[in-house]
């Protein structure tokens, strides 16, 4: 049996990570659940191995920690401390992290494949990009809209790989 291509490698990743997002929901109280509407643990783990692949992984994991270091949450954390988060921080959260990946797909797209592949990557990503104004309901849908793009965009970036 052939190995799998990283195609396959990747949407087991993505799929992994859906399957242990899901068991732990249904272990949370409904507003736990509400403080985690979307979860980027598979996308995470497949720019990691892509980028390990690329031979970028320390660069790209440093470009993330940088762009992480102003999350919504994390100031929050600076100013308040341990005080909850409010519903918009998280939201905020959640919208920085879509961005700061964004940066870093881009940046791995162009590792993989160069600028054409790249600039491919940064229009699909821009069709569905995370929210900037995060009241009412249509900032959810576009974050799960952005969240959804960014695993497009790592299978994309996978393929590419495999058509090497």
């Amino acid at each position: 049996m052939p190995p799998p291509t990283q195609r396959q490698e990747v949407e087991a990743i993505l799929s992994g990570a859906r399957a242990e997002r899901a068991a732990l929901l249904e272990h949370l109280s409904e507003p736990m659940r509400a403080s985690l509407p979307v979860d980027a643990t598979g996308i995470a783990q497949a720019i990691e191995h892509l980028a390990a692949l690329a031979g970028i992984a320390d660069e790209l994991a440093a470009e993330q920690a940088r762009g992480h270091q102003a999350n919504a949450a994390v100031l929050h954390g600076r100013v308040f401390g341990r005080a909850p988060l409010t519903p918009d921080t998280v939201l905020a959260a959640f919208a920085d992290g879509a961005r700061v990946r964004a940066a870093v797909l881009a940046r791995l797209a162009e590792a993989i494949g160069g600028r054409e592949l790249r600039d491919e990557i940064m229009a699909d990503l821009d069709v569905a990009p995370a929210p900037t104004e995060l009241e009412g309901a249509g900032a959810m849908t576009a974050l799960r809209a952005a969240y959804a793009t960014q695993e497009h965009a790592v299978v994309r970036l996978a393929t590419a790989l495999d058509e090497r």
